[in-house]
């Protein structure tokens, strides 16, 4: 049983990334093509996908008797999921019309990756992650805020493209779509702020824990997820001093986002069990 509900959670997994990657390829093409930006296709494909998404993590959370957060393929897709919930909820409020295309193509990245590293969904034992408050107040706060990370460096990454095309004096095609390098770094102030706040709160709620069971969580952890929201913080404190602005802003903020994706594998390196439960699932 346990067997066929690990089947069926990684096809929805692969039917979402497959859908992320059918809509982040119609709005290339429509780009690419200079023709009208295919909002009212996009929309509808990144749903199916969300959906899908949704319910294999709710199938992979039912098996595991917890938050689905024990491996590096469990982590990756609930970064994805959170960052297209975002986007949901910013991006058409924002009319951000490129968000939609750049979510889209990250989580299929994201998916496609965690899908062919197949010793990235090692097994775990059962209730392992569950059960216990802090951890998972702790983990729900950490991936989101990682969601609203991701959102934010792709505003950076959109940004930076807009500055270029300003720059160089480009206006049509791709450029035409991207809002105002005004908007775009407003907006990326706002994400830098709310995505600091969480990380910092998933870290407090993680302390509480570590506070009661020093010995459960690996030192490694705690090394890389410090150093994580110290740079976040960095951040935070120059662009208030206004010594980190425009795009420098934005390479900061992209680079960082790189580095906690890194740092997510030696965490979850870290937390791995012993290689006798370590299996990739089937």
């Amino acid at each position: 049983m346990l067997e066929n509900l690990d089947l069926r959670d990684r096809n929805l997994f692969l039917a979402a990334t497959i859908f992320y990657g059918l809509a982040a390829c119609l709005a290339l093409y429509r780009i690419l093509r200079s023709k009208p930006y295919p909002r009212t296709g996009l929309l509808p494909l990144m749903a199916i996908a969300f959906l899908a998404q949704t319910l294999a993590l709710n199938l992979r959370g039912a098996s595991v008797g917890g938050c689905p957060l024990g491996n590096p393929y469990e982590v990756s897709q609930f970064i994805s999921w959170s960052a297209v919930l975002l986007y949901f909820i910013i991006g058409p409020a924002c009319r951000l019309r490129l968000l939609g295309f750049f979510t889209a193509a990250f989580s299929a990245i994201l998916g496609l990756s965690a899908t062919l590293l197949a010793t990235w969904d090692y097994t775990y034992p059962a209730g392992r992650y569950g059960g216990e408050p802090w951890i998972e107040l702790h983990a729900a706060l950490a991936i989101f805020s990682y969601g609203v990370l991701t959102i934010l460096a792709l505003v950076s990454a959109m940004f930076l493209l807009q500055q270029h095309g300003l720059k160089h004096k480009h206006h049509k095609g791709v450029y035409a779509l991207l809002p105002s390098v005004q908007q775009l770094d407003t907006m990326a102030w706002r994400l830098l702020i709310t995505g600091t706040i969480c990380l910092s709160a998933a870290l407090i709620f993680g302390a509480l824990f570590w506070l009661e069971n020093p010995d459960r969580v690996p030192l490694l952890k705690l090394i890389m997820t410090g150093v994580v929201w110290l740079g976040y913080l960095l951040v935070v404190t120059l662009r208030l001093g206004k010594k980190l602005v425009t795009r420098y802003h934005a390479y900061a903020v992209i680079s960082l986002f790189i580095i906690a994706l890194l740092a997510l594998w030696p965490v979850q390196t870290a937390r791995q069990p012993d290689a006798a439960q370590t299996q990739p699932a089937q």
